[in-house]
C-alpha cells in the first residue's frame, strides 16, 4: 500500500483498474491494458494517433468518474502502480527485466517510453530490452493507463512495484 497520506495506489489488471486511496476509499475502474488493446487501440501493429487519443481519453474519462464522486483524488500528493503491466513498463524504461522492490519513475521518462513504442512495430517492440514477451501487445495501452492518469494528476513522478500480483 502507498505510505503517503492521500496518495494512491493503482493495481493495474489486463480488464480493470483498483483504485485505492490511503485511508481506505477504493473504486474499480472497468479499463485495463487488455480492455485497450481489444477496442480503442483495435491490435494495431503501430498505433494511429486517434487511436491512442482515445485509449488515453476513455482512462482519463473513468478516472474523471472518480473525481465526481471524491475530488479529494485530484489532491494526491503520490501515486504507485502496481502489478505486471506496470513492472513490465519499469522494465522497458531502465532496460532491463531486473526491476525488484519499488522503482520510481519520472513522468518525462514514461512519456519518452510511450513515444518511443507507439513508432514501432509488435515485431520491433520484441527487441526492447527488459520488456516481457508476453507484454509486447499490451505495453502501448499500459503506458496510455499510466499517463492518463498522471497527466491528470499532474504529477512529475510515479512509483512502481510488483505487489499486488
Amino acid at each position: 500500500m502507498n505510505p503517503d497520506p492521500g496518495g494512491l495506489t493503482i493495481d493495474i489488471d489486463d480488464r480493470e483498474l483498483t483504485v485505492t486511496m490511503t485511508g481506505g476509499a477504493q473504486w474499480t475502474l472497468p479499463v485495463g491494458p487488455a480492455t485497450l488493446v481489444d477496442g480503442e487501440l483495435e491490435r494495431a501493429d503501430t498505433p494511429h494517433p486517434a487511436q491512442l487519443t482515445n485509449a488515453l481519453g476513455v482512462v482519463h474519462d473513468h478516472f474523471d468518474d472518480i473525481l465526481v464522486v471524491a475530488p479529494i483524488v485530484a489532491a494526491a500528493p503520490s501515486i504507485e502502480f502496481r502489478g505486471r503491466h506496470a513492472v513490465g513498463l519499469a522494465q522497458v524504461e531502465i532496460g532491463s527485466d531486473a526491476v525488484s522492490g519499488r522503482a520510481v519513475v519520472q513522468r518525462a521518462d514514461v512519456d519518452e517510453v510511450f513515444r518511443t513504442l507507439v513508432s514501432e512495430s509488435v515485431a520491433d517492440r520484441t527487441h526492447n530490452p527488459g520488456l516481457p514477451a508476453d507484454q509486447v501487445e499490451t505495453i502501448i495501452a499500459t503506458c496510455c493507463v499510466v499517463l492518463a492518469i498522471v497527466r491528470r494528476l499532474d504529477l512529475t513522478s510515479l512509483t512502481i512495484s510488483g505487489a499486488g500480483d
